[in-house]
């Protein structure tokens, strides 16, 4: 069969196969993995070959372009394991996680030694450099969990939180890494010329220098270019592009060093994971791909060189079974005693760590790829990868019921409240033209960026130079730039280092421009409104908050703040908003889940600058008329009043839990806008933060006329959040 015809022929079955088998055990709640595993094995010669060994000589014999692709898959997936491995977790380690990950990693170490040391002579393939590859490469499978697997299984118990599963994946990390270096070190030892201590300390030497470079020269170009490839390629794409390549770099190099390819790719997936800006969007991308496409072909090409009928030793299967469930079982029992943890709560973290799932499969793998293990006991390895995978759930789900959730992991178990404002990674974008209320919206914006990651971001948007007619007719004024993005950064005061400035040429319009950029994964896109027109008039503002794919914050002076003057050339001269910092801030409340969306923002600003925030709710009185004898009703009496503090800062006390400077007010008015507007002269507000809902039934931009008056009437600065409700 042509080759070409054989590969495509390959792809199509594995991916189909592995398809229908995937979903077949995901509907039985197990990992989705072994099915696709399964598919390579019903492919292959176990069963295929054994029942047409035509057809499958005639697809399967010629496999060179496969194993190319199942190398990729297998890159890939290691990629996306270290991108899953948050080292920094170890930092957090308590004493039982520590204990569990010593006692797991050394006593299935250890038996694995013991196997490798009694096996028989003919699964010794390197007889001048005696047993020890194998007893290392043993002790290594033995050693190794699988994380992505143990966290599934704790996914599906609904158990992540609790104390053992927090203990189980810390421990995995550990485990895992350290298995990582060992097999690398094995890679080297068993590639190089001879077997001894030069040799160890030669790959013990290169592995220092790769990890070194990687940590001290690699990781900082990398979080420094990651924002920017994202934001400065047009290209689509640009910050996946990057992780991808260095990759296969760091992969090319460690292989190039006979250390496992996997390796490289493991390293560069935790150097990414701590890069504070990673766009979780291009990770899902990645994921999507590799879980879809390059998986199912990796663990399909593995099963193709499964052939059980070479297992006939099933007293040495049954062995190697029990040595690692055992080992970790018991490993990882003791830790968990040594770490004072309850008995049945060590156990559990036993059976967690016993699956060794697509880690099992990968050092098996590597183990055939590297020659030191055979045919037959790759078979050993690869069943007891899969079968530690069927039982760990098995035997988790037995001990539920003598779990009991303490205290602590109660209050952990509780759901968190849905939020408007993202936790982490919050990405604001900025148009800014010149204006004097974006100057105040970098400070709003530039302020809610408070985790490491976050960032707002102000674009300006270069266009060809204006005519003098054009100057003349429409008033414009050209910018300073550089004098104008020195003013955001002086607006953004202490969060400063959290505002990027760019400027980017205009791609299409401006309009176009900034929408282009604003569907680059932001979750909030801040509108400095016009010092000329109304926004809800203004056809470049409505056109922004009616097309825009995420949350929009529309920011005025308000009435007091008219445009401020100009110098020469159009360079605004230093205003009020310059370094401001607002001190009290007022929220007024209808209960909706807009006013929610409004206070969120405002909580997070008063959270990062202290100040006051006063949440107002404000009842519209009926209009009263002296000669009616009912010309009293309507009116809140203070007992009503009162109650309705009490709701209000019982509903909003817990959402600003660590910010004490917080008060629920209640008005009475005539008219909603007159209500706020006393109130705020009342209390001296400096911003105001009103939530709004996009009610646009026709071309122009429609907010309703109580937020639309207020942002003429209000005499202070006023933010308008309009959330975009998917």
């Amino acid at each position: 069969m042509d080759p070409t015809v054989a590969f495509l022929l390959q792809m199509a079955l594995i991916l189909a196969v592995a398809r229908i088998f995937s979903e077949l055990f995901k509907r039985m709640q197990q990992p989705p993995i072994l099915g696709e595993l399964l598919a390579g094995i019903v492919l292959g010669p176990s069963l295929l070959g054994a029942l047409w060994p035509a057809g499958f000589q005639a697809v399967f014999t010629e496999r060179a372009a496969l194993e190319h692709m199942s190398t990729m898959g297998l890159i890939l997936l290691m990629l996306l394991t270290g991108l899953e491995t948050d080292i920094r977790v170890l930092r957090n380690m308590g004493r039982a996680a520590f204990t569990c990950s010593v006692f797991g990693m050394l006593i299935p170490f250890a038996s694995g030694v013991a196997l490798g040391a009694l096996l028989d002579e003919r699964f010794v393939l390197h007889p001048e450099k005696e047993r020890l590859p194998l007893a290392l490469f043993l002790a290594t499978a033995m050693a190794v969990s699988a994380m992505p697997v143990i966290a599934k299984i704790l996914m599906d118990l609904k158990m992540i939180r609790r104390n053992f599963g927090i203990v189980s994946l810390s421990a995995a990390v550990v485990d895992d890494t350290i298995g990582w270096i060992v097999l690398a070190i094995i890679t080297g030892l068993i590639t190089g010329q001879a077997f001894n201590a030069a040799s160890v300390f030669q790959t013990l030497g290169l592995l220092a220098m790769f990890i070194a470079f990687a940590r001290y020269a690699l990781y900082p170009v990398l979080r420094w270019a990651l924002p920017r490839v994202e934001h400065d390629m047009h290209v689509p794409g640009g910050e996946l592009a990057v992780i991808v390549v260095t990759a296969f770099f760091c992969a090319a190099a460690t292989e190039a060093m006979h250390v496992h390819a996997v390796f490289g790719a493991f390293v560069v997936g935790i150097l990414f994971r701590q890069c504070p800006t990673l766009s979780a969007e291009n990770l899902h991308r990645l994921e999507g791909v590799t879980m879809a496409l390059f998986a199912p072909l990796f663990f399909g090409a593995v099963g193709l060189r499964v052939d059980l009928r070479a297992l006939t030793d099933f007293k040495l299967g049954l062995l190697v079974l029990a040595i690692a469930v055992s080992g970790k079982v018991i490993g990882c029992y003791l830790g968990g005693i040594v770490g004072r943890m309850p008995r049945w709560e060590a156990l559990a973290v036993g059976f967690c760590m016993s699956a060794r799932g697509a880690v099992g499969l990968v050092v098996a793998k590597i183990g055939l790829d590297l020659n030191i293990i055979n045919t037959e006991l790759f078979a050993i390895l690869v069943l007891m990868a899969i079968v530690t995978s069927f039982l760990a759930p098995l035997m988790v789900r037995a001990i539920v019921h003598k779990l009991p959730l303490s205290e602590e992991e109660k209050l952990r178990e509780k759901p968190p409240s849905k939020s408007f404002v993202p936790s982490g990674q919050l990405k604001i974008l900025l148009p800014a033209a010149g204006g004097e209320n974006a100057v105040l919206g970098a400070h709003l914006a530039a302020s809610l960026c408070r985790a490491e990651g976050d960032r707002c971001t102000a674009l300006y948007v270069e266009t060809a130079p204006a005519s003098w007619l054009q100057k003349f007719l429409s008033g414009h004024r050209d910018v300073n730039v550089e004098s104008y993005f020195k003013r955001l950064k002086t607006a953004a005061a202490a969060a400063g280092e959290k505002l990027l400035l760019r400027r980017v040429p205009a791609s299409g319009s401006v309009l176009e421009t900034i929408l282009a950029e604003s569907r680059k994964g932001y979750h909030f896109l801040f509108i400095g409104a016009s010092g000329h027109k109304h926004p809800v008039y203004d056809p470049f503002v409505s056109t922004l908050v009616k097309q825009s794919p995420c949350h929009v914050a529309i920011i005025s002076g308000g009435k007091s703040a008219s445009a401020a003057p100009e110098g020469d050339g159009g360079e605004p001269q230093a205003g009020a908003v310059d370094g401001r910092i607002f001190q009290r801030i007022l929220v007024p409340t209808s209960g909706s889940f807009y006013s929610d969306a409004a206070f969120e923002v405002a909580a997070l600003y008063a959270q990062a600058s202290q100040a006051h925030i006063s949440v107002l709710y404000i009842s519209e009185g009926r209009t009263q008329n002296p000669l009616l004898p009912s010309a009293s009703e309507g009116t809140l009496t203070e007992p009503m009043q009162e109650l309705m503090r009490t709701s209000l800062q019982n509903r909003f006390r817990e959402r600003v839990a660590n910010h004490e400077k917080l008060d629920c007010r209640v008005r009475e008015s005539d008219t909603l806008i007159a209500g706020l507007v006393d109130e705020i002269k009342d209390g001296k507000y400096d911003l105001v933060v009103l939530g709004a809902e996009n009610k646009s039934l026709v071309e122009r931009l429609y907010l309703g006329q109580h937020i639309e008056a207020a942002i003429t009437e209000v005499p202070c600065p006023i933010a308008i959040v309009i959330p975009r409700v998917r």
